[in-house]
C-alpha cells in the first residue's frame, strides 16, 4: 500500500536520504516579527510544521507511548479511498506535571520541580521503545510500506518553567541557584537545553529532526525579563521557540516580542459548554492580528458526551474552515491526552468517525504543505 502524498520536487534532494537523520531548517530571522495574519501553514518560524499535535508524556498517569499507539497519529487510511496517508508532521512532546508530586510549571498545585526532576522527564521522553524513540519507529515501519514523506517529521521538547522564587532547584558548577534571581532562571533553562540536545544526538532517530523546544508555562507572568535571554540561548543551539497560550493569557500579543519564533493560540471553547462558539471567531481574529497559528481543542468528553461535546468538536473545524485557518494558518492540537488514539481504536462507527474527521482535515492542509513552494528560508 502506498502513502499518498504530493512531492515537492525542491525538496526531493532534502528527503532522498531515508535511513539518515533528516535535516534541520534554517531558523527565521530573529529580527523578523511576523507579518499581519496568521502563523503560516508550514512557516519557517515553525520549522515548516503544519500541524503540531500534543502528546502529553513523561509522568507516571499517561500513556508509555508505544509505537502501536503513535501509529494513528503518524499516518492513516482512508476508508473511502484506500489510501494510506500521512498525518502530523510536528509531534510536541508536553508534560507539565511528573505524577509524583512535582510541576514543571506553576499552577498546578505541586511542589516545584527540580533539577532531578528536570532530567527525569528527559530520561521518560528518551526512553527505548517509548515516546520519541517509539515514533520514530512508527514513522519506519509507513516509511517501509510507502516511501517517505515529503518533509520532515520533527519534535518539539518540553522546556520546563523555572519556577520563580523557588530555592531548592539544585546546582550548577556547584553553586545553588535562587530562582528569585532572572541569571539563575536563564542559567537552568540553558543547562537543560544542553542537556535534550545531548540526549537528542546519543538517540540519533532515523526519521525525526528536533525542530525547538517548548515553553510549558501557558502565560508569561513572572518571565518578561527571562524569556528573551532564553529564547537567545534556544537559537544559539539552532533550535526554535514554542508557546502555546490560553485564552487571554499574559504576554499572548506580545509572544514575538518574547523571543518566540512560532505561537498558536487557544480557543479554550471546547471544555465548558457555557462558551459560546463566538469564542473561536474571536480566537482566529486575535491570532490573525497577533500573527499566531490556532489551537484545534477536544478530548475523549467528544466520545463520551455526544451529545454535549461532539458538535463542540464540530464547531471548531467549522470555524477554522470559515476564518481560513484550514488553508493559511499553522495549527497545535490538542486531544486530552489519547483522544484521537481511543477514535482510532474505537468499535463503534460514530467514534471512528470522529478520528476520520480530524485525520482527513489534517491530511488535507498535509497535502497542501507538501505541495506549496518552498520560500528561501531566513537565517539568524
Amino acid at each position: 500500500m502506498k502513502l499518498f502524498c504530493w512531492l515537492n520536487p525542491s525538496l526531493l534532494l532534502a528527503f532522498a536520504l531515508v535511513g539518515s537523520a533528516l535535516p534541520a531548517l534554517p531558523l527565521p530571522a530573529a529580527d523578523a516579527p511576523p507579518a499581519a495574519g496568521y502563523l503560516p501553514l508550514a512557516s519557517a518560524r515553525a520549522a515548516g510544521i503544519a500541524d503540531l499535535v500534543l502528546i502529553y508524556q513523561g509522568g507516571t498517569h499517561r500513556l508509555p507511548w508505544t509505537s502501536d499507539q503513535l501509529a494513528p497519529y503518524v499516518s492513516f487510511t482512508d476508508p473511502a479511498s484506500g489510501r494510506e496517508e500521512w498525518l502530523f508532521d510536528g509531534f510536541l512532546f508536553i508534560e507539565f506535571k511528573d505524577g509524583r508530586g512535582h510541576e514543571f510549571a506553576r499552577g498546578y498545585k505541586q511542589q516545584s520541580a527540580r533539577q532531578e526532576d528536570w532530567q527525569w522527564l528527559l530520561d521518560r521522553a528518551f526512553e527505548r521503545d517509548r515516546a520519541i524513540d517509539a515514533l520514530d519507529q512508527a514513522i519506519a515501519r509507513a516509511v517501509k510500506r510507502g516511501g517517505a514523506p515529503a518533509r520532515p517529521r520533527s519534535v518539539v521538547l518540553t522546556l520546563p518553567e523555572p519556577i520563580y522564587e523557588q530555592k531548592d532547584w539544585g546546582a550548577l558548577g556547584g553553586r545553588p541557584l535562587d530562582f528569585a534571581q532572572p541569571d539563575d532562571r536563564v542559567a537552568a533553562c540553558a543547562w537543560y537545553v544542553k542537556t535534550a540536545l545531548a540526549r537528542w544526538q546519543a538517540l540519533a532517530p532515523r526519521h525525526l529532526t528536533l525542530a525547538g523546544f517548548y515553553w510549558v508555562a501557558e502565560n508569561a507572568h513572572h518571565a518578561d525579563e527571562i524569556l528573551p535571554r532564553i529564547a537567545a540561548d534556544v537559537h544559539r543551539s539552532g533550535q526554535r521557540f514554542f508557546w502555546i497560550p490560553y485564552w487571554q493569557a499574559a504576554g499572548a500579543a506580545k509572544w514575538s516580542e518574547l523571543g518566540f519564533d512560532a505561537a498558536y493560540q487557544q480557543p479554550n471553547h471546547f471544555f465548558n459548554a457555557k462558551v459560546a462558539d463566538a469564542r473561536l471567531d474571536a480566537a482566529c481574529a486575535f491570532a490573525r492580528t497577533r500573527g499566531l497559528g490556532l489551537e484545534f481543542e477536544c478530548d475523549a468528553r467528544a466520545i463520551t458526551s455526544p451529545d454535549v461535546f461532539r458538535p463542540r468538536l464540530e464547531s471548531y473545524l467549522g470555524a477554522f474552515e470559515r476564518q481560513g485557518v484550514r488553508t493559511a494558518a499553522a495549527m497545535a492540537y490538542y486531544e486530552g491526552g489519547s483522544g484521537l488514539l481511543q477514535m482510532a481504536q474505537s468499535q463503534d462507527p460514530a467514534v471512528s468517525a470522529l478520528y476520520h474527521r480530524v485525520a482527513r482535515w489534517v491530511a488535507t492542509r498535509q497535502r497542501q504543505a507538501d505541495a506549496a513552494p518552498t520560500a528561501a528560508p531566513e537565517r539568524p
